[in-house]
């Protein structure tokens, strides 16, 4: 049974109890019976002694009794009236007691509900956190485990930074020594002065004239029977070689030899050195040129290269040889073509010694730390090159104030320019250490005459 329905089987037992009560209330007899019975009793005892008396006293026994019932009736009234109203006031109760029970079993009810929903939203509320728990304490494990490996990672980081750290503490040992070595053999050893240069150039230049006159003097040209392969190795050096084949003889000789030079040896890296190889020094010297200055590379260059030319190795050796014999086999496949001279061992020993000179000069120049340009400027038949007399030289021993404006035929031998100072900065600072030695038209009858007379 609910709650409210015991509220109600109590108030029906209420409602028996004050039934009762009233009940009882309204049972005792009224005292006008009790006074009647009395003096009925009485009045039968008195008959016995007086009639008379029995009659007046009857009278005021009826009076009194009348009296009696009068203010019984009275009360009785009072009482009834006094009944309805507690009655009434009682039923007011109970449809009070009736109406505050329901609206108490109401609230009942619905406190009951407000907290069993309650109560359901927080065993929800407590499965959520508890699933959040298992999950975060399973996230928290992963970390755990992630925290120990980057602990190893880490501890295997700084063995390795260990071995980093020892590994550059030593190199930078090693670079201190060579830095002090390279200081040693650098300052004097390997900056060669413009006026030793100069003289190396005219020695040069001097050895391969003498050669040239010496082997070629009594030869002839003739281009006739000629291989297409020599003629168009023979028109890429000296594109002006069939204008100087009979005037300047022993010039076009000079000059092709002169321009084998430049392209193999005085154009090359560093002479020795293998192509790829001195393909990436070039692009390591450019990078540095663009993220420092000029004159860093240069000395870079400078230092770098010096290392290769006191240190040269076998395969550096043997590159050079190969580099030599080519430059030989290349000289004497044109001109025995174009000539009627053989190759002999005596020749090809005198020209070894020339391309050997060049060959060391070559790598003298590439160290120094300013930069040394060897130029030869080519004849075209269509282009008109001016003689300039700042950079080239007459060989006919002409007046260069003469020669200004004359056009030249024929570069002999190349020159050598200079940019920048001893240190390698400054590089809009030129010199020019050796004049190029060209003939120009003017000078062309005294050519002619001084190779009769040499002959």
């Amino acid at each position: 049974m609910s709650p409210p329905e015991k509220r109600r089987g109590n108030s029906h037992a209420i409602r028996s109890s004050a039934s009762s009560r009233n009940s009882s209330i309204i049972s005792p007899p009224p005292r006008a019976q009790l006074t009647r019975a009395a003096s009925t009793s009485s009045s039968h005892g008195a008959d016995n002694d007086n009639t008379h008396d029995t009659t007046n006293t009857g009278s005021k026994e009826n009076a009194a009794s009348l009296v009696v019932k009068e203010k019984e009736s009275v009360l009785l009234k009072e009482k009834d009236e006094k009944i309805a109203e507690l009655k009434r006031e009682l039923n007011v109760m109970e449809a009070e007691f009736g109406r505050e029970l329901d609206r108490l079993s109401q609230k009942e009810g619905e406190t009951a509900s407000f907290w069993q929903a309650k109560y359901s939203s927080l065993n929800q509320q407590l499965a959520r956190t508890d699933t959040e728990l298992r999950l975060l304490r399973a996230e928290v494990d992963v970390r755990e485990a992630e925290r120990a490996e980057l602990r190893e990672g880490w501890e295997v980081l700084r063995r390795e930074l260990k071995e980093r750290d020892d590994e550059i503490r030593s190199l930078k040992g090693h670079i201190a020594g060579l830095k002090q070595w390279v200081s040693t053999n650098t300052v004097r050893g390997d900056q060669t002065s413009d006026e030793e240069f100069g003289d190396s150039m005219a020695k040069l230049a001097n050895g391969l004239q003498n050669w040239v006159i010496m082997h070629f003097r009594r030869a002839k040209l003739d281009f006739t029977h000629v291989d297409q392969e020599a003629i168009h190795d023979l028109g890429e050096l000296v594109p002006m070689y069939e204008l100087l084949a009979s005037p300047a003889k022993v010039h076009l000789l000079q000059s092709v030899v002169s321009s084998i030079l430049v392209e193999i040896i005085f154009n090359a890296y560093f002479v020795g050195l293998p192509r790829d190889q001195a393909d990436q020094l070039a692009r390591v010297e450019k990078c540095l040129a663009s993220l420092t200055s000029i004159e860093t590379a240069n000395q870079w260059r400078a230092m770098t290269l010096t290392m290769l030319r006191k240190e040269a190795t076998p395969r550096m050796q043997e590159e050079t040889a190969l580099v030599i014999e080519s430059i030989i086999s290349r000289v004497n496949h044109i001109l025995d073509a174009v000539t009627d001279a053989s190759a002999t061992d005596a020749r090809d020993h005198a020209l070894r010694g020339l391309v050997h000179s060049a060959v060391e000069l070559a790598r003298l120049l590439v160290v120094q730390k300013a930069t040394f340009k060897v130029y030869m400027p080519k004849v075209f038949p269509h282009q008109r090159i001016l003689f300039e007399a700042s950079t080239m030289e007459d060989i006919g021993a002409e007046d260069e104030e003469n020669l200004s404006g004359c056009e030249i035929r024929c570069v002999t031998f190349p020159g050598m320019i200079k940019t920048g100072d001893e240190n390698g900065g400054h590089p809009q600072f030129t010199n020019v250490v050796a004049k190029a030695k060209a003939t120009s038209n003017s000078g062309d009858l005294n050519i002619l005459t001084k190779i009769a007379q040499a002959a």
